[in-house]
């Protein structure tokens, strides 16, 4: 077997073994039964703003892993969304990564949070405020969560699973966390210091 061949393989494998991704289950098509797991989002860009886009700010999905089954879960979240509304089997869950869009730009943040999903309940999942950085060399995302009281009357008019199960409050722990902010495909600039796959 020539070394060019090796080389292959092992670039191939190396390729399988680093891409976490693949495994992802989608919410909106795996998760038709569970409990409800609700919460709210609100992002606040902190200016100069550098892009037009910035204001525009969107969570456009965050990765959760139940940690006790192993099985990794992407949360989708519909475009100018202030909330969220999934199933999700009992268990506990570790956040593990924030994917924030502005316009045609792409980021993505690293978390360590976690929470738990009870039986026979509305887990609610409080507020995340999420505070990005204007765009620069280095973006921070700050997430903090709260046990806001959110205005449920028209939220059961949108979503009446909600009221089928007693309400219990699970806000991820620790409350606040600040990580790097990160730009990704499909994205802007393309050099590489700024570019990460």
């Amino acid at each position: 077997m020539s070394w060019w061949t090796v080389r292959v393989l092992i670039l191939g494998w190396l390729l399988v073994m680093g891409c976490p991704t693949s495994a992802l289950k989608d919410s909106e098509e795996e998760m038709k039964r569970g409990p409800v797991v609700v919460g709210f989002l609100h992002l606040e860009p902190k200016g100069p703003y550098f892009r037009k886009h910035q204001t525009e700010a969107q969570v456009r999905f965050f990765d959760v892993r139940n940690e006790g089954t192993g099985e990794l879960i992407r949360v989708h979240v519909r475009e100018k969304a202030k909330r969220f509304v999934v199933r999700l089997s009992p268990g506990h869950y570790h956040v593990l990564r924030i994917q924030i869009g502005e316009g045609p730009f792409r980021s993505e943040s690293y978390t360590d949070m976690n929470f738990d999903v009870f039986p026979d309940k509305t887990n609610y999942l409080g507020i995340w405020r999420l505070r990005i950085d204007a765009p620069k060399t280095v973006r921070m995302l700050q997430l903090d969560v709260f046990t806001g009281v959110p205005d449920w009357e028209q939220l059961l008019l949108l979503h009446p699973e909600l009221g089928e199960k007693a309400l219990m409050v699970s806000t991820p722990q620790p409350g606040t966390n600040q990580n790097r902010l990160f730009a990704v495909a499909p994205s802007q600039p393309r050099a590489k210091y700024f570019y990460r796959r």
